[in-house]
């Protein structure tokens, strides 16, 4: 099996950790724009794309993480690329 690009990966953790519908889009999406990215949402998506990653965030990260793009750009200061 080929494995998805972290981009793709990380909007199908976003997906599934918000439980977003399909026609949310992913990219544009902020913190508490939506009404499933909450402070509980927020934790469970961390959550999930620390497993996803298999990484860890520190508490800057974590608070900052506040857009799909903030996201990525955290996955790859810590290592994960394409």
């Amino acid at each position: 099996m080929v494995e998805l690009r972290t981009r793709e990966r990380l909007t199908s953790v976003f997906r599934s950790a918000l439980d977003l519908d399909d026609n949310v889009s992913v990219e544009s999406l902020r913190h508490r724009d939506h009404p499933n990215w909450n402070s509980v949402g927020h934790l469970a998506l961390v959550v999930a794309i620390e497993d996803e990653f298999d990484v860890e965030f520190d508490t800057d990260q974590l608070i900052g993480m506040d857009t799909f793009h903030t996201a990525l750009r955290t996955l790859a200061g810590l290592g994960v690329a394409d």
